[in-house]
This record gives structure tokens, C-alpha cells and sequence, in this order.
């Protein structure tokens, strides 16, 4: 009887294979990574007014924002803008113009930029506010 036939060779080495670990591992990054939400982070701090009937809004991409900070400077795209500027920015009436004004701002300021949209042929515009805490 030849008993090489029943004896498993000791030779080998058992070793857990971790290529499919590893496969899971990129797969379920490249899931997160593509199902992840990437939102932009507003450089400008801006101390927004409370608004007891104040609804949000989403920002789209052809979204025009304009900000009004505390100092009363005007950016848009994050980049400090002059008030002659702002003409040239306003190129479509259909696109959602967005105001985010900072509650210390002045006033004049803002009147001054709503002129200026209003003369620019928009009629209508969105200003973001804070729900007041009751």
C-alpha cells in the first residue's frame, strides 16, 4: 500500500490570502468618494439676521451670491468686487441671485446693490437668513 497517497504534506505553509480583503477595502472607498457630499466652505463670515418666516434655499451652481460682510466690502465668488462692478456680474436675469448680508451691515450698502440689480433689469432676489431661536 503506498501511503504518500494519505499524507498532506508538511512542506506548506497555510497563509491567509488578503487580496480580497484588500479589494473590498478600495471598493468601499471609491464608493464613499463618489457618494460623498462635497460642498463648498464660505471663506466669508457672515453673522446672518434672524427671520421668524424665513424658508432655505439651496444654493445651485448658476446661482449668483453676492455678500455683504461687516466692513461693508461686496464679494462675489469670494473676490472682493466694487459696486461699478457689479453690472458686468449680472449677465442673465433667469439665473437665482442670492444676497447673504451680514446683520451689522450697513444698510446703504445693501440699498446700493439692490439699485444697482434693480437697474439691471432683476426683479427678483433671495436673501439668506438665520431661523430666529424661540
Amino acid at each position: 500500500m503506498n501511503l504518500k497517497k494519505f499524507h498532506k504534506q508538511k512542506d506548506s505553509i497555510e497563509m491567509v490570502n488578503l487580496i480580497p480583503m484588500i479589494n473590498l477595502i478600495f471598493l468601499l472607498l471609491i464608493f464613499f468618494l463618489l457618494t460623498g457630499v462635497v460642498s463648498k466652505k464660505d471663506l466669508i463670515d457672515i453673522e446672518r439676521p434672524e427671520s421668524e418666516h424665513g424658508a432655505e434655499i439651496k444654493n445651485l451652481r448658476e446661482d449668483l451670491v453676492f455678500t455683504i460682510n461687516e466692513k461693508n466690502q461686496i464679494f462675489y465668488d469670494n473676490k472682493i468686487v466694487d459696486l461699478k462692478e457689479i453690472p458686468e456680474l449680472l449677465t442673465s436675469t433667469e439665473s437665482k441671485h442670492i444676497l447673504d448680508v451680514d446683520k451689522k451691515a450697513s444698510i446703504h450698502v445693501f440699498n446700493n446693490l439692490m439699485q444697482e440689480m434693480k437697474s439691471n433689469g432683476i426683479k427678483k432676489v433671495f436673501i439668506k437668513v438665520s431661523e430666529k431661536d424661540d
